[in-house]
């Protein structure tokens, strides 16, 4: 009975063990830009690995899991995402007080926001999305107006209402949008534009990839 009892907690031991491992092993190796505003272009926001140079971050950049990140602008933010989960994001802003370091290890360690997309196809739209649009990447600051007035700043993953207008501020920033049936839009700025526009596939002007 004794050696039985023992087989049994070696058994759970190595199922633990195993489980553990592969915890760790599903561990993202690296962190991907979804979204970002910076008021310079001189990379104001900007990653290294070890004592490497400093890298500005760009929008779809994959930046490594071991490497450390650096805002000093206090305006400016980064959005990330990690490599095999889309539905999870970080965001690491700038602060009055002074620069902002921050290392991907710890990041990923602090409890993601989270966010859900379109599953739908173009023969079977996602019921939940009907007649909204979901932020799937940005650069620069995008302003997003609701029906009633209100305002507040796009961030990836924002689900945007087919009543609601959308402000990209600058020349060339640009916002990509995802529709009930998983298709993707880029708008280029600096433009106003309704949502509604895009989800009929109206062109905003000649510059917009509207899939068809």
């Amino acid at each position: 009975m004794r050696k039985t009892l023992r087989g049994i907690l070696v058994v759970v031991a190595v199922t633990l063990l195993a489980a553990v491992g592969a915890y760790a092993q599903a561990k993202p190796a690296t962190v991907t830009c979804v979204g970002l505003y910076s008021e310079t272009d001189a990379g104001t926001i900007s990653y290294r690995v070890g004592q490497g140079a400093w890298a500005a971050i760009k929008v779809g950049d994959k930046v490594p899991a071991n490497a450390e990140i650096r805002v000093n602008v206090d305006r400016d933010w980064v959005e990330l995402s990690p490599a095999g989960n889309p539905n999870a994001v970080y965001q690491i802003a700038g602060s009055e007080s002074g620069e902002v370091l921050k290392k991907v290890s710890d990041l990923l360690k602090e409890k993601p926001k989270l966010v859900v997309f379109p599953k739908g196809t173009k023969d079977k739209p996602d019921p939940k999305f009907k007649d909204k649009l979901v932020v799937t990447e940005y650069l620069g600051r995008q302003i997003y107006m609701t029906s009633d007035g209100s305002t507040r700043d796009i961030k990836y993953g924002d689900v945007l209402d087919i009543t609601g207008k959308v402000t990209i501020i600058a020349i060339n920033n640009t916002i990509t949008l995802m529709n009930s049936s998983g298709a993707v839009t880029t708008v280029i700025g600096p433009l106003k534009f309704e949502v509604e526009k895009v989800l009929k596939n109206e062109k905003l002007y000649k510059f917009l990839n509207v899939p068809r």
